[in-house]
């Protein structure tokens, strides 16, 4: 009788969750990759529209006089 509680108990599945563990640690890139993914997703379709200030910010910055005077323009034709 004894080896056949410990057949069920093998068949039972419940090795106290380590097999959730080292499934999670095998896949945490993809896990990780997946996450990243759908953060950067979610905040290009929340910031969409308010992205256009970032890059006038940006294009202003590369704009100003002290960038002009470093920058050379090319010789006219």
């Amino acid at each position: 009788m004894n080896i056949l509680q410990h057949y069920q108990t093998k068949q039972s599945g419940d090795d106290g969750g380590h097999f959730q563990a080292t499934w999670i640690r095998v896949h945490l890139a993809q896990i990780l990759e997946s996450f990243w993914f759908c953060l950067t997703f979610v905040l290009f379709l929340l910031l969409g529209p308010f992205s256009a200030i970032a890059v006038l910010i940006g294009l202003g910055s590369l704009g100003n006089a002290e960038n002009r005077e470093r920058m050379t323009e090319p010789a006219s034709l």
